[in-house]
């Protein structure tokens, strides 16, 4: 008997919209950083740890919005 080898992808949710992982050899914080060209708002932003959906480890990017007091 062989085992199936299920292949887990990520997936990276910002604002209820899912991007496509740029690079599978990417940090989290890569990750981050790269898609911050497309959303300046992610500067100082942090990576949630992920949740599983399915086949896809699904990461939530969230912009920092600073310390309120």
């Amino acid at each position: 008997m062989s085992a199936t080898l299920i292949q887990v992808i990520r997936v990276f949710r910002f604002k209820s919209r899912d991007l496509p992982d740029p690079n599978p050899t990417m940090t989290q914080a890569e990750v981050l950083e790269h898609y911050t060209n497309q959303y300046p708002e992610l500067l100082g932003g942090k990576v949630v740890p992920p949740t599983q959906e399915g086949d896809a480890l699904v990461y939530e990017l969230r912009a920092n919005f600073g310390d309120k007091g």
